[in-house]
Formats: structure tokens, sequence, C-alpha cells
């Protein structure tokens, strides 16, 4: 009896445990599966899967993450949120599932607890780009909403039920890539979001801002997998594009479909394709082509080894016909993704990310400033541009403030809508400062009045104590500077900000002319002091005037200038003129200083010719020695940049220390 009982319970352990065993097996290769469509990007399949494994065995980790990662993936940031939460819960939390949750936290609006989970996730990863604990991110949110009536947006007409994005200008019209309808497309489905693969598509638009029905874009080009976006070189009717068709890699014994970049011409009245960019590699992804509009800069985005994150910006230039070898964009990447760039007609480069800090959360849209040939100044476009949702793939047209972008947030028609966006602003700062004419001093209490292209006044300052002011204003304008001041004749100044980069500082000099002949009598006051060889000097007037190339001849307009210094000494008995001349770079030092004292005889001569006694008149020459600007010995300056160090400085003074009356004018100088 004992022998059967045993051999029954052997039995029922044997079938437990094959049972345990198939059971494992089965799980294991449910896992299998699901990474396999992971791997080939089919989200949907792969959450399936996973999720199968996940009701068999809720405390498998891996399980968890992948769920997460998948939709990710597919942009579900609330599902992100759900399946990273619970890992944290279970503490099995890594450094990169703390960001990813903050991340999806700040996708969904929850930026206080986003904060949070960003600390933790910095403190962890000091060294990480991503996250700047510095910075309060709901301060900063609320910042990017102030400017959010600077924007206008508005939906598009031939946005579909299905994805449509990446539009791009050619000629009148605009090319994007589109699902079409899912409700009528063909059966053929991408895994990714079960949506039909992408074609190039396009519309016309008129001089009204009508669009016409959209249609396939070079239809010879069509492939059975995904097409664009693309990027279009006018100058030689040359079109870069994507393309993912699927090819043979006999060394892994796999399909790859990664993104490559074509290149098609423009040739009898369709685009034939011409081949492949010459740095394709299977292996990796070649996205999103943009090329500048003299069609020598390619910008792309690759994930190919060597950048710094995910996806990074690269670009080439072209030589003698031929693209360079890549370059990392690595001012502006960082450890996410860095896609869809954009070069501006006005140099500024366009970009989307979410590694960047500033951003609203998902992909947003960022510009690069240029200076000097690098991108220092990365700033982000702000909302509504940048929502809490998707926000890539910005483009503007050639005045720099209008265009089109795409964006996966709620309102649209589909997964994917492209809108219209109308930039009604754009800072930038005009700074000045108000000059005596043609002299370096400046001048204080100077009213500053900024007029409009309608002549209509935008703001008034007053010049400070260094003679500057500053206002703000728009991009894309015309303005006048209207300058006034007591005993002085008012002086205008055009300034454009056509051209110019968003928050661009505008540097303008001003020079206004005293009124000699509405000042009053007893009111002539000095513009500064000077201490020369322990003796005080006031600065009654200084004058600049010039000369010809290695010539002290007097010219008519330097004749015209000492005509005023010399009424203005026939009304004063008290006063006495210091003549001081210089040459430029161009010479030798020896030769400058005979050449500047040969000047400053001239001008002596000319005064006193004219009536100056010479008893009351010091001159002498400096020749090369005070330069007004950096065309020194071995610098290489134009012509007009040399001419402004050809001068003499007359300086009408008084000597002795200045005393000042109760009726006299407000100083200005000092």
């Amino acid at each position: 009896m004992w022998k059967e009982y045993r051999k029954h319970i052997w039995l029922t352990l044997t079938v437990i445990f094959l049972a345990g065993a198939v059971n494992g097996q089965l799980t294991n290769l449910t896992i299998r599966m699901a990474d396999k469509a992971f791997h080939d990007f089919a989200w949907n399949e792969a959450i399936e899967l996973y999720s199968h494994v996940h009701e068999k065995d809720p405390e498998n980790v891996y399980v968890i993450r992948k769920l997460a990662d998948s939709y990710r993936n597919k942009g579900e940031t609330e599902q992100v949120e759900l399946w990273l939460k619970l890992l944290i819960d279970m503490g099995e939390e890594q450094p990169e599932d703390l960001f990813n949750y903050a991340m999806a936290l700040k996708s969904n609006g929850k930026y206080d607890q986003s904060e949070k989970y960003l600390k933790e996730f910095s403190d962890l990863r000091p060294e990480d780009g991503r996250v700047q604990t510095e910075l309060s991110l709901l301060d900063y949110v609320n910042f990017l909403l102030q400017d959010s009536d600077r924007y206008v947006l508005k939906t598009v007409p031939f946005n579909t039920k299905g994805a449509d994005w990446g539009p791009t200008f050619y000629k009148n019209n605009i090319v994007f890539v589109s699902t079409g309808d899912p409700d009528k497309s063909r059966d053929l489905k991408y895994n990714w979001d079960n949506l039909p693969f992408l074609d190039m598509y396009y519309v016309e638009v008129d001089e009204y801002g009508n669009y016409s029905e959209s249609d396939i874009f070079a239809k010879n080009l069509q492939t059975s997998f995904h097409d664009g976006p693309a990027t279009f070189d006018e100058n030689i009717d040359r079109m870069y594009f994507n393309s993912n068709r699927t090819t043979k890699n006999v060394a892994r014994e796999a399909e790859e479909n990664n993104l490559q970049i074509y290149y098609a011409d423009f040739e009898d009245g369709e685009w034939v394709e011409k081949g492949g960019f010459k740095f394709n590699n299977e292996r990796e992804n070649y996205r999103h082509p943009a090329i500048s509009a003299d069609g020598d800069i390619l910008y792309f985005s690759s994930d190919r080894p060597g950048g710094k994150g995910k996806n990074d910006i690269w670009w080439c230039r072209k030589i003698n016909g031929e693209w360079s070898e890549p370059f990392n964009l690595e001012e502006i990447n960082t450890e996410g993704d860095e896609i869809f760039p954009f070069i501006g007609s006005d140099g500024v480069l366009y970009f989307t990310s979410n590694g960047r800090p500033g951003g609203l959360g998902g992909l947003d849209i960022f510009m690069a400033l240029p200076d000097r040939g690098v991108y220092s100044t990365v700033e982000p476009m702000g909302y509504p541009v940048n929502s809490s949702n998707d926000d890539f793939g910005l483009i503007l047209d050639e005045t720099g403030m209008s265009g089109y972008f795409s964006s996966d947030r709620p309102g649209g028609l589909g997964h994917d809508d492209i809108y219209y966006i109308e930039i009604l602003w754009i800072p930038v700062q005009i700074s000045g400062t108000v000059r005596d004419k043609i002299n370096t001093f400046e001048i204080s209490g100077a009213q500053i009045a900024l007029l409009d292209e309608n002549m209509d006044t935008v703001d008034v300052a007053i010049s400070k104590e260094d003679g500057q002011f500053i206002f703000s204003a728009f991009k894309q304008r015309n303005y006048k500077l209207v300058i006034s001041k007591e005993d002085y004749i008012p002086a205008e100044k055009e300034v454009s900000t056509y051209n110019r980069l968003p928050n661009e500082d505008i540097p303008v000099e001003v020079f206004i002319e005293m009124d000699f002949e509405v000042m009053e009598e007893g009111r002539l006051e000095p513009l500064s002091l000077e201490r020369i060889d322990g003796q005080e000097l006031q600065i009654i007037q200084i004058e600049h005037i010039n000369y010809g190339f290695d010539s002290d001849a007097i010219i008519p307009e330097a004749a015209r200038t000492m005509d005023k210094i010399i009424e203005l000494m026939g009304q004063y008995e008290d006063l006495e003129i210091i003549v001081e001349s210089h040459t430029d770079s161009k010479g030798s030092d020896e030769y400058n200083l005979r050449l500047s004292k040969r000047r400053a005889q001239s001008a002596f001569n000319y005064l006193n010719k004219n009536g100056i006694d010479a008893d009351i008149i010091e001159y002498t020459g400096f020749g090369e020695t005070q330069l007004l600007n950096h065309c020194d010995d071995g610098i290489e300056c134009s012509d007009d940049e040399h001419a402004i160090n050809r001068r003499s400085i007359i300086k009408v003074v008084r000597r002795g220390a200045y005393k000042t009356r109760s009726n006299s004018r407000g100083l200005f100088y000092f």
C-alpha cells in the first residue's frame, strides 16, 4: 500500500515539475517573441506579448521595463507613467528609469512630480546634461507660458485621420509625409502603430494661402515601405529624402529596415532617383535631411557611432561636388534625441529634442542661434508651439515669421497633425550711445524716441551718464530714432531689424551737434574736465577733422569744422586751442610721427591765418600711437577703416578750475 502511495506522490510531483518546466519554457519563448517584435519596432505586438507574460509573472522586472519602453516608443506617456511607477514601487528602478519616469510625468502635465524625480536622477547621474537641478521646472514652465500671445496656430485642411507630419517647402508646394486616411488606404500596415506605411504627399498653396487637394508626390519614387520626409536643393533641382527599403544583411543574417537618405533629380518632368547618401549604413539610421539655401551644407539626424546620445544632429559640407565626412553638432546634442533639423534663412538652426531643459514634455522644438560659426545659444520655442505632447519638425519661410510644424497634441484630426504657425513678433534689442558729433564724448540727458514704420512713437528713453540707451524691439521691422537735447540740433537715425537673429542686440551710435546759434551768452559750459601736467583744463568744445592718405592738406569738410571753432573763439576771450594730430598705421613709425606733426602744423596754419592768435594755439603730433580701432601693424583693414585714424583732434579749452554758476545749464559729461 505504501509503495503505491509513494509512487502516486512521485508521479504527481513529476507532473507538477514538468508542467512548471513547460510553463517556464513557454514564458521564455514568449519573452523572446516579444523581444523580436520590440527589435522590429512592432510595438503593439510586443506589448501584447509582454502583457501576457506579466499576467503570469507580475514580478518580472525585465518585462515591466520593456512594457514601459514599448509604450514610450509609441508616445503613450500615461502608460509609461503607470509601468515605471510599478517598477519604482517595487524598488527595482535604475537611474534611466527615473529619468524616463520624470519625462512621462512632465508630458502628462505633472510638473511638480517631474521635478522631484529629475532631481533624484541628477543626484545619481550628476554628469548627465539632460537635467539642471538649479532651475525650478515649475518656474520655468510658468516663464514659457508668458509668451503665448507671440504665436498664432492653425490646423491645416489636408490633415487626415492617420499620421501627417514632416512638412517642407518646395516652390509653391508643401511636401509632407502621411499615412493617408487609414480607413481608405491599402491593407499593408506598419507594426509600430498599426497604420499604413508613410508616403510623400504635396499640396499647392496659392497667393491667398489656399491649399489644393493633397496628392502623392514623386509617384515613381514610391515604395511599399516608408518614404519621406524630404528636403530640396532648388539650385540644382535635387531632392534628398528618407526611405527604409528592407535589405538583407548577410553578416547578421537578418533584415535591416533602418531609414537611409537617398537623392533624386528632377529630369524631363519627373523625379529620377540617382542613388543613396554616401555615408548610408544599413545598421544605422540616417533621417530627416535638411539642406541649406545655398545647397552647400546638409544636416541630418543619425544614431551613427560617435554621437552624444541616441540620435544626434550631424552635418556635411559639399566640397567639389562631394559631401565631406559628417561632423557631430556637439554644441546642441544631448544624451537624448536631437532630430528634425531645419536651417532658417537667417542662419538659425531649428531642431527637435527630448533631452534639453526648457521643453514642456515629450519632443519639443528649439532654436540654436549662430555666433561666429558656433551655435552657442539654444532656446526653446516656448508655449504654445511646444506642448506637453510631441512637437517636432518646424519649418519657416524666408521671412522667418510663418511656417509649419507637426504635433500629436489633443484636438487634432489624427495621430500626428500639421499646424500652420504665424509668429507675430520676435524680440530683438536696440542698444545705443549718444555722442557729440564726430567725437568720443558721450552725452547724458538726451531724449531718444523710437518710431515705427508708421511714424508712431513706440517708446522714449533718456540717455544715461555714459550716453547709453536701450529699447526692446521686434525683428523684421524698420525703426527711426529721433534724438533731441537742449542746445543741440535734433538728429535722426534709421535702424532696421530685418535679417537679425532672435534676441540679437543691435548696437547703434547717434551723433548730435551743438547749436551755437541758439546758445545764450554766458551759458557756455565745459563738456568735460581734464588735468594735464598738473594743470586743470575745461574742455569747452572738441572736434575731429580728417585727412587724405599720406596728406596734411586741409580738406573742405575740415575747413568748415574749423570755421565753426574760429566763430566760437571770436565770442569768448578766455578760450584757447589744443591740436592733437594722428595717422593710420601704414608706413613706418618714424615717418608717421613726422606726418602727424605736419598735420598739426597744417591745422595751426589754417587757424592762425584765419584770425586765431598763435599764442593761444598749442599743437603736437602723436604718429600712429593712438589708433581708434584695431587697424594696427599687420592687421588687414579696409581704406575706410584706416581713414578713421587720419585725424586731428581740435580741443577748445579754458584753463583753470571750473566753478559752477547757479544759472548754468546742467552738465552732462561728468
